[in-house]
């Protein structure tokens, strides 16, 4: 793998704020020891002074104002010193976190005087936050520190068994972060594949201050949706493509958490949008960029994560439809239903936990960051390109694309029909992720009207085909009578090839 001169590594080199970059593995099974066995920890230097127990107070007001902000305000204890420290979360959407950091001796308490010059003294400068803060959880840990030389890169290793507690409540975790002293961002992940190979890690997006903030507050418990993506004028298509998959991986982890924890179909719906947008974006980059073998085994492993959730989501879908249907089904139908949703569900929580499925998440992680389609020499101009050029040249084909493969909806398969809703769903995120390279007023209007229309003629398409899986998810299921269903069958043909003539004489706004 390479390392590319991406935003981790240009923010790590300015020196000015401070950043932390730190990669974060929860340990999913079995112990710290049999991790220590590991031969890529054989060479590793013992750090004492940094190793201990750790105590550590954060502070915010009752609202979580700070946290709102991306700040986390603490005071740690360690070895009879304090140490006051100031974090301000990087760019959204970085499954490494990429923070500004501030620190100060705090023997004497908290000293507020400290955030002059940090992100928090914006925020101090509202006198009723400055009052109201006040502390709100602790964090005890028992930490291991080390110091690994690898990939040309210094690495410090923390191994961290640790409690978070608060309101009468705690919850234990254990955790390894890797943070980068000198060199690559990319051997973080390189290091952590291989420490993966001693015991399962999985990649978490959760910094020991948010464990405890969901501790107090179990609504922070909610789905991750898509966020915006924010892609400069001139960055090149590489520079691109990372920004938007960093974006949908780190979505998806932190459903993935969400399912794993609560089972949530809201959750699971997110988590499988996150996924879906990260292969909508490799395929849209994909003739450019990523021809290579490693490519193609990540979109491989992409394609059976999402399998490995289809069934457990259909069926979510399904149970919705028939609890809101007008048609009265009997307990014993809806139970069956609920029953086969609930050993899909087993299965899907079976495969989360899986070394597969943890690994596949890491190695896109690895990827997306430091893969050898990065520096493969084929592809250069591709990379240096533009991401403007190329949006507008990638969107007007799938448009054209699409507007001839829409038409004769009505004598097209179902299975013609289920592949042309795909590509209209790649196009819609496509129109997505380079919405501000064109950011107009004439460009917005036009960008929401055929945002509207794609996204009608997608629902339109997705409820024929639920229609049509619907009796294959639970064969004895009859949801309707097949003259009701083929009523209803017609009824959303028509309004599907209305909405495909609507989108036929739409002006593309990248043009």
């Amino acid at each position: 793998m390479h390392a590319p001169e991406n935003r981790l590594t240009r923010a790590f080199r300015s020196g000015s704020p401070p950043r932390e970059i730190e990669l974060k593995l929860e340990l999913a099974s079995g112990s710290m020891d049999e991790l220590l066995r590991h031969p890529a920890l054989a060479s590793l230097k013992p750090l004492p002074d940094k190793s201990g127990q750790l105590h550590a107070i954060y502070f915010d007001t009752g609202d979580h104002a700070l946290r709102r902000e991306g700040i986390s305000l603490r005071i740690r204890h360690e070895s009879g010193n304090a140490v006051q420290t100031i974090k301000a979360s990087g760019p959204h959407g970085s499954v490494a976190m990429d923070r500004g950091e501030w620190e100060t001796p705090a023997n004497t308490g908290l000293d507020l005087s400290a955030a002059a010059g940090t992100p928090l003294e914006a925020l101090l400068s509202d006198e009723a936050i400055r009052e109201s803060i006040r502390p709100l959880f602790t964090i005890d840990t028992e930490r291991r520190a080390f110091e690994a030389e690898f990939d040309g890169s210094l690495i410090e290793v923390a191994l961290d068994q640790a409690k978070a507690s608060g309101r009468h409540q705690d919850f234990t975790f254990t955790e390894v972060e890797l943070e980068l002293k000198r060199g690559e961002p990319a051997a973080l992940f390189a290091f952590a594949r291989a420490l993966s190979q001693a015991a399962p890690l999985r990649l978490s997006t959760l910094a020991k201050s948010e464990r405890g903030y969901r501790l107090l507050d179990s609504a922070s418990l909610e789905p991750s949706r898509a966020k915006p993506i924010e892609l400069p004028k001139k960055a090149t298509c590489v520079e691109a493509f990372q920004v938007i998959a960093r974006s949908y991986l780190s979505q998806m982890l932190h459903n993935e958490a969400l399912v794993r924890q609560t089972q949530d179909p809201v959750a699971l719906h997110q988590m499988r949008v996150g996924l879906r947008r990260l292969r909508a974006a490799v395929s849209l980059f994909g003739k450019q960029l990523l021809t290579d073998p490693e490519s193609e085994a990540v979109k491989d492993d992409l394609r059976w994560a999402g399998q490995a959730m289809g069934q457990a989501r259909d069926l979510d879908v399904l149970l919705a439809r028939i609890r809101s249907s007008e048609t009265a089904y009997d307990k014993s139908q809806i139970g069956k239903v609920e029953r086969c949703r609930g050993k899909a569900y087993r299965d899907l929580l079976e495969t989360l936990e899986s070394r597969r499925f943890m690994d596949v998440l890491l190695k896109a992680a690895a990827w997306i960051e430091a893969g050898d389609w990065i520096g493969a020499s084929e592809n250069q101009e591709a990379r240096e390109r533009r991401v403007r050029n190329f949006a507008t040249d990638e969107l007007s084909r799938r448009f054209k694309s699409l507007r001839r493969n829409g038409k004769r909806l009505r004598k097209r398969s179902e299975e013609e029909r289920h592949a042309l809703r795909i590509r209209i769903k790649k196009l819609r995120y496509g129109t997505e992720f380079f919405a501000s390279l064109f950011p107009s007023c004439k460009d917005s209007k036009h960008r929401e009207i055929l945002a509207d229309m794609l996204g009608e003629l997608q629902e339109r398409l997705g409820e024929l085909h639920d229609l049509a899986v619907g009796s294959s998810l639970v064969p004895s299921l009859v949801e309707t009578s097949p003259e009701r269903a083929e009523r209803r069958r017609e009824k959303l043909l028509d309004k599907s090839r209305s909405a495909m003539k609507s989108l036929s004489r739409i002006d593309p706004f990248w043009l």
